[in-house]
């Protein structure tokens, strides 16, 4: 049998052009990112302003997902990205002009996000339109190792530029990104018909809810979504733990980057060994080991060994992202693609948000390495039942 390999699936014309536009997309809104914090910092003083903002380039994108994911199985899905890349361009290029009050930029850093909820869901949906079954999680790994490395190098680059030239000039850098993926997208990317028609039901949450939790599979991949409320605390607690340890702002730098970093290194890795006949057994497998590399991180004394166990979490972490999109994208129906992905993606970007919230509060009354720790062991017998679940729904009839 041959096997798929990254190469195979960059030879898919279509494919290679949502690949870049998003590699441009990414590392321009990872400038983005950055620009907006120390331009609000600057004009504010205010740290919390800038966290605040900060966080609006995530938030909204719940609300998005959930209210609009429906729209990337009712429209032709190229239609929907190059249309929202397009918007996401002309809102940054507002943004750039000088003098725009400061509770504008916050609104309109909330219309990017909110906007980009549906482009993801239409994105997920529409890289299964482009790659067979066998070629769909060969692509996702590309896919997750790419984000991963365009934001790290996004947020470096971005700060660098900032500093040296100006938060503006990292704003029109993302413009021009979301312009050119949208052209890429429109003239690379052939049109295909909607999925589905056009409804007016106002119930597309609750009927986005039945279509995943309906059938065992999908719940299971469903509910595994809620597990990276124990898996991002290392990523929430960063400051305080290497506080803790004794480090400072450059050593948190580091252990940021070493959760993407174990994406990058090990997706590979999981791509050459892990063949989709093995993918059934190894989901259930991987959705149980990511939280055990933090298990010992409150007896490591080391900085650089909890960064390795960091990294190894984020690579089982991101292998889990893969394996459950992959197999979530081949269980919707094609005229419900958009919504179930949207709607797990949203389960996922909720979950994050209140595992960093929770560890955050966690870790004024308990010593972060503890908070990391128990996050790890708590994240074990979480896993079971939906691995469990996932394992009798789909075994093979005897």
């Amino acid at each position: 049998m041959n096997r798929t390999t990254f190469r195979g699936v960059l030879s898919v014309e279509e494919f290679r052009a949502l690949w870049s536009a998003e590699l441009l997309s990414v590392t321009g809104d990872q400038f983005a990112r950055v620009a907006l914090v120390v331009l609000v910092f600057d004009r504010t003083g205010s740290a919390a302003m800038a966290g605040l903002t900060y966080a609006l380039t995530f938030v909204p994108a719940l609300a998005g997902t959930l209210a609009l994911s429906q729209v990337a199985d009712q429209r032709p899905r190229r239609q929907v990205v190059v249309f929202v890349d397009g918007l996401r361009a002309l809102v940054v290029a507002v943004m750039v002009i000088p003098g725009v009050d400061l509770l504008w930029q916050c609104v309109l850093v909330s219309v990017l996000s909110f906007v980009g909820g549906p482009y993801s869901a239409a994105q997920l949906a529409l890289l299964r339109d482009l790659l067979s079954e066998e070629q769909y999680s060969v692509g996702m790994s590309l896919r997750q190792i790419t984000v991963q490395a365009a934001q790290l190098a996004g947020v470096a680059t971005g700060g660098l530029l900032s500093t040296a030239v100006s938060p503006q000039f990292c704003l029109a850098v993302n413009a021009f990104t979301f312009a050119a993926s949208a052209l890429l997208l429109g003239k690379r990317i052939r049109s295909r018909p909607a999925p589905a028609p056009a409804s007016s039901s106002g119930r597309f949450v609750a009927d986005g809810v039945t279509l995943v939790w309906s059938d065992p599979r999908r719940r299971a991949i469903f509910v595994m979504t809620f597990l990276g409320v124990c898996y991002v605390v290392p990523e929430g607690i960063a400051v305080a733990y290497v506080s803790e340890m004794g480090h400072g702002a450059v050593v948190v730098g580091l252990v940021l980057a070493s959760c993407n970093a174990g994406a990058v290194i090990g997706l590979p890795i999981f791509v050459r060994f892990v063949t989709p006949d093995r993918q059934r057994v190894a989901l259930a497998v991987v959705c149980v080991a990511v939280g055990i590399p933090l298990v010992p991180i409150a007896l490591v004394d080391g900085i650089f060994v909890a960064m390795v166990a960091f990294a190894v979490s984020g690579a089982l972490w991101a292998a889990l992202v893969v394996m459950s999109a992959s197999f979530l994208a081949e269980l919707l129906p094609d005229a419900s693609r958009s919504r179930g992905m949207g709607l797990a993606s949203s389960a996922n970007v909720a979950a994050q948000g209140m595992g960093i919230g929770v560890s955050g509060l966690a870790a004024e009354v308990v010593n972060p390495s503890w908070v990391i720790a128990i996050a790890g062991a708590v994240s074990v017998p979480l896993a079971l039942w939906p691995s469990l679940s996932w394992l009798r729904s789909t075994a093979p009839p005897r």
